[in-house]
């Protein structure tokens, strides 16, 4: 039954399509993958049985059109997002495109309590689920958020990815000055209280059932990062944390979430209190961590939303996942680089992976390398990342 199995993987050009179709594979299921580009991760990885080039998702009526005819002509099971845009538009079309596959997201009235930044803020306060204090920002208004928020503060969109458009702000003049360029950019932002850390974050990746139960769990502890002053992990280690996985289950429990999610944790550095800073609705950059520590998320997702059995999982802690390219760009840029522990001249380690390939799909590193050199010289995108 397995190899009759097919599953129609989106955004096929982000790192998460590497180790998403190698989960899927290694159990026997058969993979494709849209993409618009093909210098890119999951293009170029061994892993696909098929790759085919789609419309980019941002001229949605035109990825629409292809995506639904696409899935009329092709049998595919499952339709499982791999970032923000898909797993947005595979929400707000959720009833259309469930005519043709199962869609491994939530329908847009839940989805959007846990993808907008700023309502899952107003969640947590309201349900006492720990968090950083947060308050909408309106051209009008502004005082009151002050009040509430308090300086340093972080002005912060609804809807970004990898701390995209997050900037500090120690002043009310600062504020005024910053929020006008950030409303017109991204719509709806907050202002969220500064928190100070210890400079590590932890991600929670979990998968609840339809029946309210927890089928596995992973933990990781970020601990070097890019940009430097907070983005996404380049190196990591599964940890054992049942605080965060408390607050986890909860905050599931309280959207009614069934399938997966993603949590981003920061450790307040006075208190030790963790809080919850946002939910990614859709499988994470860093889900090869859960691959590598003996949890096998997308072999979860596609089998419970069949409702084939789900096989128990045994997670281990204590393994390192490394994002070399982006360990590259945060040894160029951090001061500390030869003083960090665990060094960066390590390359080799019992219980360490790569998140961005390996030695039998070679071609995966070296493609996604190039994409994000091709990233990184768009100045505008440069300038998002490098002036946080």
């Amino acid at each position: 039954m397995k190899s009759k199995i097919k599953v129609l993987l989106l955004d096929g050009y982000t790192l998460q399509a590497y180790s998403v179709s190698k989960s899927l594979k290694k159990v026997g299921f058969n993979v494709s993958i849209l993409t618009p580009k093909k210098i890119s991760y999951g293009y170029f990885s061994r892993f696909p049985d098929r790759k085919i080039i789609c419309p980019d998702i941002k001229q949605e009526t035109l990825y629409k059109k292809f995506l639904i005819e696409f899935l009329q002509k092709n049998h595919f099971d499952v339709v499982l997002p791999l970032f923000d845009d898909s797993a947005d538009f595979l929400s707000r079309h959720y009833d259309e495109i469930n005519l043709y596959a199962r869609v491994a997201t939530m329908p847009w009235k839940v989805f959007v309590n846990a993808a907008n930044k700023g309502q899952l803020m107003e969640l947590c306060r309201q349900y006492d689920i720990p968090h950083p204090k947060t308050y909408p920002l309106h051209a009008e208004g502004i005082e009151e958020a002050i009040t509430y928020v308090g300086f340093p503060s972080l002005i912060k969109p609804d809807y970004s990815a990898g701390a995209r458009g997050i900037v500090r702000v120690e002043t009310e003049e600062e504020l005024r000055l910053k929020v006008t360029d950030a409303l017109a950019e991204y719509g709806g932002v907050t202002l969220q209280e500064y928190v100070n850390h210890s400079g590590k974050y932890y991600n929670v990746m979990l998968y609840r059932n339809s029946r309210g139960g927890f089928e596995a769990y992973t933990i990781i502890e970020i601990q070097r990062y890019f940009p430097l002053k907070g983005g996404t992990s380049s190196y990591s280690i599964t940890v054992e944390n049942s605080k965060l996985l408390d607050i986890s289950m909860r905050t599931l429990d309280v959207l009614n979430w069934v399938g997966f999610a993603d949590f981003d944790f920061i450790q307040d550095k006075n208190t030790l209190e963790y809080k919850l800073i946002e939910i990614n609705p859709r499988i994470p950059a860093s889900i090869h961590a859960a691959y590598i520590s003996g949890v096998n998320f997308p072999e979860i997702i596609v089998k419970d939303l069949l409702g084939l059995s789900v096989p128990k999982m045994n997670y281990h802690a204590g393994m390192k996942l490394r994002y070399f390219a982006l360990d590259v760009m945060w040894f160029v840029f951090c001061k500390d680089r030869f003083k960090i522990n665990p060094s960066w001249f390590c390359f080799w380690e019992k219980n360490m992976r790569y998140q961005d390939g390996e030695l039998s799909d070679p071609l995966t590193m070296i493609c996604g390398f190039l994409s994000g050199v091709v990233k990184y010289l768009n100045p505008s995108f440069r300038k998002s990342k490098l002036s946080k």
